[in-house]
């Protein structure tokens, strides 16, 4: 039986854009609506569709709104101008994103909302403008998949809307059965299913590198005959570093001359310029045959130029090595990003804490002493010191700007428990130093909350993904005018963090400052320990 949903009963997660910080909200509203149909196991794929029908829905909505504006802005047909019409389009978002799209959006009452009714057989519904229909059908094999029907329904009372309510339909008997361990004949007939469907390749090689036999089906890849001119031809334009690296190298010197994961790319020079890039793995047999498995690498359909050859080994270990420069917000985004199939960083607008701070007088401190104890130690054993307390509440390091640090929190509470652990910190370390006779290192925090865009500055060949806007000028003004060893915050932090007996800290005294770059005084307080 079909349900009709009433928008006036439901609690609705309103979308204009998908740079809204509205993940936090949506995982927790799934996994309690997951968890009253006793599905909570798939939790994570379903996040993932509910991400799939949310982003083709949004992207439908802003197409069809910017290209109702631009007929009636320059009389575009329908069908005539299609191709300028998406160029504007293509345009509009690279230059500006989706923001201008969405505030029209906002401003005209055009949104996706999302909401979880706690009705029957439902895990979820979508709103969103009709035009936007055909747009959530896409999903339909996931859905399936997941035992999900999903029935697009004119939304009560609204006509020019409608919903998609995605219902629990029929589980699957096998999908929740305990695993197995397979035959021999169950592994090797699955083995060449994925040969078959994959597109696996084989090419083997003498000790001398020459290669004895080599699949067509590789050769038809490439565009090339099958025939052995084609073979010597392939082997002609193997890069010599694959030599080098692979046959002469891996293979003949690491233990049973097993490799895995080396990339190759190859260029055949026939009309058009083929170049398509091969993950390779493989082994040396005893009688010194070198065996490989060839797969040919492609990322969403695109070209893979940007990917580099050689060793994925190397890859992860450069990682390794760089990983620790990379903002910690930036990793998790990317990481999140990817889990739910994107590849890009966008700009995301959200209301956030942002954190100062700074070690009072430490550059006439290096001037002075630069020559008695090890300057980066001593900048470097703070610096951990704060750094363990952001991770401990939540927050996310930015950047660090020589000896002064700046700092992102969700949470305008975690935020402040985090500055005053800070102090604790500082507190310590300048007892030791005081009784080692050397200079006291205070701190100052100024801390401000408001709304940012978290987004990506710079060039292609340098980007910073980072909180633009007046909330991070503001807080660095407070923090240059907070007294050393204490934290300031603002009034809008002090809104944010609410009244509770179990904060654990309190506020001072509300003062003003007349901030540089302000027509109006800002109004801030100091925050200490209840202790």
């Amino acid at each position: 039986m079909t349900t009709t949903l009433k928008p006036d009963l439901e609690h609705n997660i309103v979308i204009t854009s998908m740079t809204q910080n509205i993940w936090d909200d949506i995982r927790a509203e799934t996994a309690l609506s997951l968890d009253r149909h006793k599905l909570g196991q798939l939790f994570e794929p379903t996040v993932f569709l509910l991400h799939q029908l949310i982003a083709v829905s949004i992207k439908a909505l802003h197409y069809n709104v910017f290209k109702q504006n631009i007929q009636n802005d320059f009389g575009f047909a329908d069908v005539a101008h299609e191709v300028e019409f998406n160029a504007l389009f293509d345009s509009e978002i690279n230059e500006h994103g989706d923001k201008n799209i969405a505030k029209f959006c906002k401003e005209n009452g055009l949104h996706v909302a999302l909401s979880f009714p706690d009705t029957e057989n439902v895990i979820a519904a979508i709103r969103a403008p009709c035009f936007c229909s055909h747009a959530v059908e896409l999903n339909d094999k996931l859905i399936a998949a997941l035992g999900y029907r999903l029935d697009i329904q004119e939304a009560a009372g609204q006509p020019d809307f409608c919903s998609a309510v995605l219902y629990r339909h029929s589980v699957n008997p096998d999908a929740f059965k305990p695993p197995v361990l397979m035959s021999r004949n169950d592994k090797e007939a699955s083995f060449q299913n994925i040969f078959t469907q994959l597109s696996y390749d084989i090419i083997c090689f003498n000790s001398l590198g020459t290669i004895h036999a080599m699949s067509p089906s590789l050769l038809s890849q490439l565009e090339l005959e099958e025939s052995v001119a084609s073979i010597e031809f392939f082997a002609s334009i193997l890069p010599q570093h694959f030599y080098n690296d692979v046959i002469w190298g891996v293979a003949m010197d690491s233990a049973q001359g097993r490799f895995e994961n080396y990339r190759v790319r190859i260029k055949v020079g026939t009309a058009e310029l083929v170049s398509m890039l091969f993950n390779v793995s493989g082994f040396r047999d005893s009688q010194g045959m070198i065996h490989t498995l060839w797969q040919k690498i492609a990322l969403d359909g695109k070209n893979s130029s940007g990917l580099s050859e050689g060793s994925i080994l190397n890859e992860a270990k450069v990682h390794n090595i760089t990983r620790h420069y990379v903002p910690q917000l930036v990793e998790q985004k990317a990481r999140e990003i990817v889990r739910l199939g994107g590849h890009l960083l966008s700009n995301e607008e959200c209301h956030i804490a942002i954190l100062f701070c700074d070690i009072v007088g430490f550059t006439t401190y290096v001037e002075a002493n630069e020559k008695e104890e090890s300057i980066i130690h001593t900048l470097n054993s703070i610096l951990r010191r704060i750094s363990l307390s952001v991770k401990k509440h939540g927050g996310f390091i930015d950047k660090f700007m020589g000896d002064c640090i700046m700092v992102l929190f969700r949470n305008p509470r975690a935020a402040v428990a985090a500055a005053l652990e800070m102090q604790n910190h500082s507190t310590d370390i300048n007892r030791l130093r005081s009784l080692a006779n050397l200079d006291q290192l205070l701190l100052r925090i100024g801390i401000h909350w408001g709304k940012v865009v978290i987004g990506n500055v710079g060039t292609p060949e340098r980007l910073d993904w980072t909180a633009i806007g007046d909330v991070v000028n503001t807080a660095s003004r407070i923090e240059k005018y907070c007294r050393p060893d204490h934290v300031l915050i603002s009034q809008s932090m002090r809104d944010a963090i609410g009244t509770d007996e179990k904060l654990g800290f309190k506020c001072g005294e509300t003062f003003n400052l007349a901030v540089k770059g302000k027509k109006s005084e800002l109004a801030v307080c100091y925050v200490f320990p209840v202790d």
